[in-house]
């Protein structure tokens, strides 16, 4: 979820959803895998910022047939009704209370312990408003590894010092495929021990953080049973700018405005368009 800062992205979408809206999305391209997305906002906001939510999921159809999606809110409005009513049994609703409109610390707490409750596939493909698919190519992702998000860290000589790069390099969540065994994993450490710990506000709150940092640093079954994709395919499959230099071709998805915009800068996106023939990870 991000702010206001990402107007460049929420434009083009919306310019996108008139189209989008009147598009035949082909079967799915992988039966395996449910995309999960939050939307969570107070009643004057939900509607409106809806239209990036709506948008990402038609691009995740566009390039990936039309998976399963689950849409996790903190209230049900009458617009996520019909759009999920429009859709017939490809699109299910979650409501949960405990969401805090607008408030990320509350989402992945969420996403920590409940996500492996909104999916019954092997894989979840978690997209947000801004994080989703740019081309087609999810089956050269699937089922190889038990998370692959963007790398969020940088390769520098603290880094290399702190032991952070490029072991924990791979991790972010805002574009990410996990697997059923990992969702499960990470709700059950929580449960055990990690919530009697960890303030609302610490940064291993974050969701990402506290799958690809904390637990494989201190949970030694978890770091023995746990497979994270290697920096090279984690590449190839998203970007986020939290890493640095942009890559030569278009990865899979990617997740922010800013990669957003640098695509569009270096040519890979076109304002008007995307879509990219597919590239084999490995």
């Amino acid at each position: 979820m991000v702010g206001e800062e990402t107007a460049n992205l929420f434009e083009w979408q919306r310019n996108r959803l008139e189209v989008q809206r009147s598009a035949v999305f082909g079967a799915p391209q992988s039966s395996q895998v449910t995309v999960v997305t939050y939307h969570f906002w107070d009643v004057e906001q939900a509607d409106l910022r809806f239209d990036a939510v709506e948008c990402a999921l038609y691009e995740t159809w566009r390039h990936c047939g039309k998976l399963k999606a689950c849409v996790v809110v903190n209230r049900e409005t009458p617009r996520l009704r019909a759009f999920a009513e429009a859709q017939g049994d490809a699109v299910t609703i979650r409501v949960n209370p405990a969401l805090i409109p607008g408030d990320l610390p509350s989402m992945s707490v969420d996403c920590i312990v409940n996500l492996h409750r909104y999916f019954d596939t092997d894989s979840v493909l978690v997209i947000q408003n801004d994080g989703f698919p740019l081309r087609g190519g999810i089956k050269a992702f699937e089922g190889r590894y038990d998370y692959i998000g963007a790398p969020f860290v940088r390769d520098t000589a603290l880094n290399r010092i702190m032991g952070l790069w490029p072991r924990f390099a791979v991790g972010n969540g805002g574009f990410s495929l996990r697997t059923k065994r990992i969702c499960e994993m990470a709700s059950f450490y929580w449960s055990k021990r990690w919530y009697h710990h960890m303030p609302r506000d610490w940064r291993f709150v974050r969701e990402d953080a506290f799958y690809g940092v904390l637990l494989p640093w201190l949970e030694t079954s978890y770091r023995r049973t746990i497979r994270f994709a290697p920096v090279d395919v984690a590449l190839r499959f998203s970007y986020d700018d939290l890493y640095g230099a942009c890559p030569a071709e278009l990865p899979f998805g990617f997740h922010g405005s800013a990669a957003f915009r640098e695509f569009v800068e270096k040519g890979l996106l076109k304002q008007g368009e995307q879509g990219a023939a597919a590239v084999s990870p490995f």
